[in-house]
Protein backbone atom coordinates (compact mmCIF):
# COMPACT_ATOMS: atom_id res chain seq x y z
CA UNK A 1 0.00 0.00 0.00
CA UNK A 2 1.37 3.41 -0.92
CA UNK A 3 2.47 5.84 1.78
CA UNK A 4 -0.22 8.44 1.09
CA UNK A 5 -2.90 5.83 0.59
CA UNK A 6 -2.32 4.19 3.99
CA UNK A 7 -2.19 7.53 5.83
CA UNK A 8 -5.39 8.68 4.12
CA UNK A 9 -7.13 5.39 4.94
CA UNK A 10 -6.09 5.67 8.59
CA UNK A 11 -7.41 9.24 8.72
CA UNK A 12 -10.69 8.13 7.13
CA UNK A 13 -11.05 5.36 9.73
CA UNK A 14 -10.31 7.83 12.52
CA UNK A 15 -12.93 10.24 11.20
CA UNK A 16 -15.46 7.40 10.98
CA UNK A 17 -14.69 6.16 14.49
CA UNK A 18 -14.37 9.64 15.98
CA UNK A 19 -16.56 12.01 13.96
CA UNK A 20 -16.31 14.63 16.72
CA UNK A 21 -12.54 14.27 17.19
CA UNK A 22 -10.42 12.05 19.41
CA UNK A 23 -11.10 12.82 23.09
CA UNK A 24 -8.16 13.11 25.49
CA UNK A 25 -8.66 9.75 27.25
CA UNK A 26 -8.54 7.92 23.90
CA UNK A 27 -5.32 9.49 22.64
CA UNK A 28 -2.88 7.23 24.51
CA UNK A 29 -4.57 3.99 23.41
CA UNK A 30 -4.90 5.39 19.89
CA UNK A 31 -1.18 6.11 19.70
CA UNK A 32 -0.52 2.55 20.89
CA UNK A 33 -2.76 1.22 18.13
CA UNK A 34 -1.12 3.43 15.50
CA UNK A 35 2.30 2.16 16.48
CA UNK A 36 1.11 -1.41 15.88
CA UNK A 37 0.25 -0.70 12.25
CA UNK A 38 2.51 -0.67 9.19
CA UNK A 39 2.77 3.12 9.62
CA UNK A 40 6.30 4.47 9.97
CA UNK A 41 7.08 6.89 12.79
CA UNK A 42 6.91 9.75 10.25
CA UNK A 43 3.49 8.56 9.10
CA UNK A 44 2.30 8.39 12.72
CA UNK A 45 3.44 12.01 13.08
CA UNK A 46 1.51 12.87 9.91
CA UNK A 47 -1.64 11.32 11.39
CA UNK A 48 -1.07 13.16 14.68
CA UNK A 49 -0.65 16.42 12.76
CA UNK A 50 -3.99 15.84 11.06
CA UNK A 51 -5.68 15.03 14.39
CA UNK A 52 -4.32 18.22 15.94
CA UNK A 53 -5.29 20.33 12.93
CA UNK A 54 -8.84 18.98 12.83
CA UNK A 55 -9.41 19.42 16.56
CA UNK A 56 -7.74 22.74 17.20
CA UNK A 57 -9.87 25.83 16.86
CA UNK A 58 -6.62 27.76 16.65
CA UNK A 59 -5.57 25.59 13.72
CA UNK A 60 -7.91 27.41 11.38
CA UNK A 61 -5.45 29.32 9.27
CA UNK A 62 -2.62 28.20 11.59
CA UNK A 63 0.15 25.94 10.35
CA UNK A 64 0.82 23.09 12.79
CA UNK A 65 4.55 23.04 13.39
CA UNK A 66 6.96 20.26 14.29
CA UNK A 67 7.07 21.32 17.95
CA UNK A 68 3.29 20.99 18.34
CA UNK A 69 3.37 17.49 16.89
CA UNK A 70 6.26 16.47 19.13
CA UNK A 71 4.50 17.98 22.17
CA UNK A 72 1.36 15.96 21.43
CA UNK A 73 3.34 12.73 21.03
CA UNK A 74 5.42 13.40 24.16
CA UNK A 75 2.26 14.00 26.19
CA UNK A 76 0.84 10.61 25.31
CA UNK A 77 3.79 8.38 24.36
CA UNK A 78 5.11 7.73 27.86
CA UNK A 79 1.73 6.63 29.20
CA UNK A 80 0.48 3.07 29.04
CA UNK A 81 -2.93 2.97 27.39
CA UNK A 82 -3.88 -0.16 29.29
CA UNK A 83 -5.32 -3.20 27.56
CA UNK A 84 -8.91 -2.34 28.44
CA UNK A 85 -8.60 1.16 26.96
CA UNK A 86 -6.80 -0.11 23.88
CA UNK A 87 -9.61 -2.66 23.38
CA UNK A 88 -12.26 0.05 23.83
CA UNK A 89 -10.59 2.35 21.28
CA UNK A 90 -9.98 -0.57 18.92
CA UNK A 91 -13.68 -1.47 19.09
CA UNK A 92 -14.67 2.11 18.30
CA UNK A 93 -12.32 2.16 15.30
CA UNK A 94 -13.46 -1.29 14.14
CA UNK A 95 -17.04 0.02 14.12
CA UNK A 96 -15.78 2.75 11.77
CA UNK A 97 -14.21 0.21 9.41
CA UNK A 98 -10.64 -0.01 10.76
CA UNK A 99 -9.25 -3.41 9.63
CA UNK A 100 -7.71 -4.31 12.98
CA UNK A 101 -7.19 -7.96 12.04
CA UNK A 102 -4.74 -6.95 9.32
CA UNK A 103 -2.79 -4.80 11.81
CA UNK A 104 -2.40 -7.32 14.63
CA UNK A 105 0.75 -6.85 16.68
Amino acid sequence: MAHDSLVHKVLDWLRAGYPDGVPGPDRVPLLSLLRNTPLTEDQVREVVKAIIAEESHAAAGHKIDHDEIEHFIENVAHHDGGPENIQRVAAKLAAGGWPLDSFDS
